[in-house]
């Protein structure tokens, strides 16, 4: 005579709450994982994202360096830099990657030659940082000829 606990279906039933309990574990130790992994991501951040030199005379080259720091927990990449005119010169300080905590700088500079008047310039940063992929750093100045009218 057999009893309950030995019977084929009882097995059955074990059997399927074990696999659905191993199941139930790995997914929730997978699902730590990706949510650990999404959470490790690079992050821009700039001391200043703008900056004015204020009045200065035509013909003068100016020069500026944006500080920055990667403020994330996982590597920064900025995979571009691009002025946004070919009076504009821009570029990082030789590196490209940045890992967590890691400072650097963005230098641009402006040939004022030609130009007059009230001049705004953007650079754009392009980056792995998931927030802000496309980071806009911009300056002005006012140019004059240093004729007198």
């Amino acid at each position: 005579m057999k009893t309950i606990n030995e019977t084929e279906p009882t097995i059955t039933i074990y059997f399927i709450m074990s696999l659905l309990i191993t199941l139930i574990v790995f997914l929730s130790f997978n699902a730590d994982f990706a949510v650990s992994a999404f959470e490790a991501r690079a992050k821009i951040l700039f001391e200043n994202e703008t900056y004015d030199f204020g009045t200065v005379e035509q013909g003068t080259r100016l020069e500026y360096s944006f500080k920055f720091v990667n403020d994330g927990s996982a590597p920064l990449v900025i995979e571009k830099v691009q002025p946004s005119c070919g009076c504009t010169g821009a570029l990082t300080d030789g590196e490209s990657e940045y890992s967590e905590g890691e400072s650097g700088e963005i230098k641009i500079t402006f040939n004022t030659q030609g130009r007059e008047g009230h001049q705004v310039k953007q650079v754009h940063i392009f980056t792995n940082d998931s927030e802000n992929p496309d980071k806009v750093l911009t300056f002005s100045c006012d140019i004059t000829t240093g004729k007198s009218n």
